[in-house]
């Protein structure tokens, strides 16, 4: 049921996963007129601060900053804030500070396993509403491979990776449970990239519809560029420093909407036959055994996701 555009500021909150076309809908919720946006806030944050508990990645990318000129380097990014002082807490209160004058909506989206994987549910914000976006997990971890393999081939240094870094669904759901037991959303929207990219018109004006964000057709496109991390989203400029050196989303800020490649179509057979020829057999065995388990747990939030007869 589509709710009336919201008279105040809206807040909305988009959980979702790596890989999951998430930079694109950030990028496009980004021009909602008088719109903040801030991108992955908990799992940014994590990385680069030296005051919280964070992700297998922090070492290596702190490590990468320092090779890249270190402080000095990173206090001349104009824009984003310096996390290496920040924690949770700090955040906390920033997702839930009044919005400047002028604006209208902040949109932040950020990775749900991440919540789970570090006990963050009291860091959650009030006064949100949930949203989820899902990706076949074959979609999300091939391309999770296809870009380590891209960093490798630039000699970029990948750290270990937790246990549980595949256990994304299952995540997500507990995360779900989380918000609704604890009165944080009553009625989370679900949308999936596959419906996305086969009708971005329609769902996103769907899911604008759903959450009160008043939808024009100007949202299905935009500029191409890095500007939109640069100069507009709320980041850590340690992730601008490290961003722009690495290169790891270049073929998202390259893109000017919603628009499918040969990879990430879920049957793409042979984009997956030739993703599996570059790694060990021993590899290819444990994709197709985090596929099939995460598989389980994406169905159950598929089930429940907005579609265009609802």
């Amino acid at each position: 049921m589509a709710v009336e555009p919201p008279t105040g500021p809206l807040k909305v909150l988009l959980w979702t996963t790596g890989r999951s076309l998430s930079n694109a809908f950030l990028q496009c919720m980004t021009y909602v007129p008088d719109t903040i946006a801030w991108h992955e806030p908990y799992s940014q944050l994590g990385k680069f601060s030296n005051v919280v508990e964070g992700p297998a990645v922090s070492k290596t990318v702190q490590e990468l900053v320092k090779t890249l000129g270190g402080a000095s380097a990173v206090a001349k990014i104009e824009s984003g804030y310096d996390a290496s002082d920040k924690d949770y807490d700090w955040l906390k209160e920033q997702l839930e500070s009044d919005l400047p004058d002028g604006k209208r909506m902040l949109f932040a989206k950020a990775h749900g396993a991440y919540i789970r994987r570090f006990s963050l549910f009291d860091k959650l914000p009030q006064g949100f509403r949930h949203t989820f976006l899902i990706r076949n997990p074959k979609a999300t971890i091939m391309s999770k491979l296809k870009m380590s393999l891209k960093l490798q081939a630039r000699s970029v240094k990948l750290p270990e990776l937790p246990r549980d870094q595949f256990r994304i669904y299952e995540y997500l759901i507990e995360l779900l449970k989380y918000l609704k037991a604890e009165g944080l959303e009553s009625r989370p929207i679900i949308i999936d990239a596959d419906d996305l990219l086969a009708n971005p018109k329609e769902m996103l004006e769907a899911y604008c519809n759903e959450v009160g964000i008043p939808f024009t057709e100007d949202l299905l496109t935009w500029p191409a560029g890095d500007d939109v991390m640069t100069k507009i989203w709320m980041v850590p400029k340690q992730t601008i420093l490290t961003y722009r050196a690495v290169g790891v989303h270049d073929g998202t800020f390259a893109s000017t909407g919603f628009h499918k490649s040969p990879t990430t179509t879920v049957d793409s057979s042979s984009a997956e036959d030739e993703l599996m020829k570059q790694i060990p057999p021993i590899l290819a065995q444990v994709f197709k055994g985090m596929v099939d388990r995460e598989y389980t747990y994406y169905e159950e939030l598929y089930a429940e996701r907005l579609t265009l007869n609802k």
